[in-house]
This record gives structure tokens, C-alpha cells and sequence, in this order.
């Protein structure tokens, strides 16, 4: 019996320290963006045509976005000196992009976009070669068809409009603000589906993919919004970083639920074992 409380106990404290854990403030950073204001409100934009701007790769050659027409497109929307979640962004597509049996130029096609107007093609060429040495062994088939790209403000601004993709320059911390998001364009140019987060599943990325061929509009998933609300931008150290606050509330909610459960379930087992008792105590006298 000094067994059975002793665990008792501990499941209980433990229920105790977790929902402490949730009722206590948490000590955090101080934040001064919250990138909830940045969501793309998809209703909006699902479906519509993107204009036809004008860009420049990363070797100084012009072209328009309508050469990429005629097969779907990822539209990866970045700046190249970035030094917090761009280069990550671009992995997570390069992993994604490695495991899904598409050919690069031939299935679909990439372009990443700077929004940072002053950044010139020797940024672009920068940016391509350290994804290259980063990514080496999880690069895409076809890795040299994938643009990286530049255009002027207005071309820049076209293009973010019709997709929603609001981002603003701090001048505090010198950087861009700007969502995590990939882009999909039917082989028309219409907006088909936003895949939100630094590294997307290869099977959502195919099937996003799969779906623009289509001209099949989709809606992001709810476990997509969940995983992008898992960062959150931090002007201490200038990008964004993991959401303690909500992952520790989570940890709490499931801890208290598990420990609430094991309760239950010790208390049903020890109510049964008495009973069986009580009833051994009857037949014996």
C-alpha cells in the first residue's frame, strides 16, 4: 500500500507542477512584431492570376515571368543577405524538392524572389552557392534549372500585392520582415495553394505541386498554420525564433491530460483490486 501512494502522489504532483507550469507568467524576450500581421489571408488571393513581371537572374539576364508558363511554379519569396529564416526557407524547399521523384525544369519550376530592391545579381549568385554547399546531398534533380532572381520596387510590389505577401524593412534591427511562405502557380499563373513554415513535408510539397498542374486550388492544412505559429519574430536577436510561450502551454495541456488520465486509470485499478478483496474477505468468513 505505501507503494501504491507513493505513485499516486507522483502522478498528482506531477499534474500539479504541469498545471502550475500553465498558470504561471512565463519570463520571455522582449518582442517588439508580432508576425500574426503578416498572415495572407489565402480567401483573398486563392485563385487569382499573378501579373507578368519583370526580373533578373542571378547571371544578369532579364526575362519575364511568363517564361516559367506552362508548368507549375514555386514561388519562394526572400531577400539574400538575409541572415535569419531566408537561407533556412531555401533548405527546407531543397530537402522537400530532393524526395519527390519530380524533375526540376522538366515537372515544374522554382524561382526565388528578393524583395530587397538594392540587392543586385552577385547576391543572387551568393545566395545559390551556399544553398549548394549547405544542401549538397538534398538538392532537387536538375538543381542548376532553380532562378534566383531579382526585380525593381515596382516590379516587387506587383507581385507581392497579388499574393498577399506583406513585409516591411525594420530600420531598427536592419533587416526585412516578412512571412515564411512557398507559393504554388498553375501552369496559367494562378495562385493554387500557400504551404506555410521553414521545412514543408515532401509529400505536401508533391501534392501541392501535383494539384497546380491541375489548376487545383487548395487551402493550407490546419497542422501548416500550427507549425508556422511555432516561430515568432524576436528583435533581441533579429529574426525569428521558436514560440516557448506556446510550446510550453502545449507541453503543459498534454502533460496535465496524461497525468489526469494515469490518475483515473490507478484509481479504477486500485477500486477493483478492493473490491476483489472485499469479495475474498466474504468467502472466507
Amino acid at each position: 500500500m505505501p507503494l501504491r501512494l507513493s505513485v499516486l502522489s507522483l502522478l498528482i504532483a506531477v499534474g500539479v507542477f504541469a498545471t502550475s507550469a500553465l498558470a504561471a507568467p512565463i519570463l520571455t524576450e522582449k518582442t517588439d512584431f508580432d508576425p500574426a500581421v503578416l498572415k495572407i489571408k489565402e480567401d483573398d488571393f486563392l485563385g487569382k492570376v499573378v501579373p507578368d513581371i519583370k526580373m533578373t537572374d542571378g547571371t544578369g539576364n532579364a526575362f519575364s515571368l511568363s517564361k516559367y508558363r506552362g508548368k507549375p511554379l514555386i514561388l519562394s519569396i526572400i531577400y539574400f543577405r538575409c541572415v535569419s529564416s531566408c537561407p533556412v526557407l531555401n533548405e527546407g524547399l531543397s530537402e522537400a524538392l530532393s524526395s519527390i521523384g519530380l524533375r526540376l525544369g522538366d515537372d515544374y519550376n522554382v524561382i526565388t524572389l528578393s524583395i530587397d530592391d538594392k540587392e543586385k545579381p552577385t547576391d543572387a549568385q551568393w545566395f545559390r552557392k551556399n544553398l549548394t554547399v549547405k544542401m549538397k546531398d538534398k538538392l532537387p534533380q536538375n538543381f542548376n534549372k532553380w532562378v534566383f532572381a531579382i526585380a525593381d520596387a515596382a516590379e516587387i510590389k506587383k507581385i507581392t500585392d497579388a499574393v498577399g505577401y506583406r513585409f516591411f524593412y525594420s530600420t531598427q534591427d536592419k533587416l526585412f520582415v516578412h512571412p515564411n511562405v512557398y507559393v504554388f502557380l498553375s501552369p496559367e499563373g494562378m495562385i493554387t495553394r500557400y504551404i506555410f513554415g521553414l521545412y514543408p513535408p515532401s509529400i505536401d510539397v508533391r501534392l501541392a505541386l501535383v494539384e497546380a498542374g491541375r489548376g487545383k486550388v487548395g487551402k493550407t492544412p490546419l497542422l501548416n498554420s500550427v507549425a508556422l505559429a511555432c516561430y515568432k519574430y524576436d528583435a533581441a536577436i533579429g529574426g525569428y525564433r521558436v514560440n516557448l510561450e506556446l510550446l510550453i502551454a502545449a507541453t503543459g495541456v498534454f502533460v496535465g491530460l496524461l497525468t489526469a488520465l494515469g490518475v483515473f486509470l490507478y484509481w479504477r485499478s486500485l477500486k477493483k483490486r478492493k473490491a476483489k478483496e472485499a469479495d475474498f474477505s466474504a468467502i472466507k468468513t
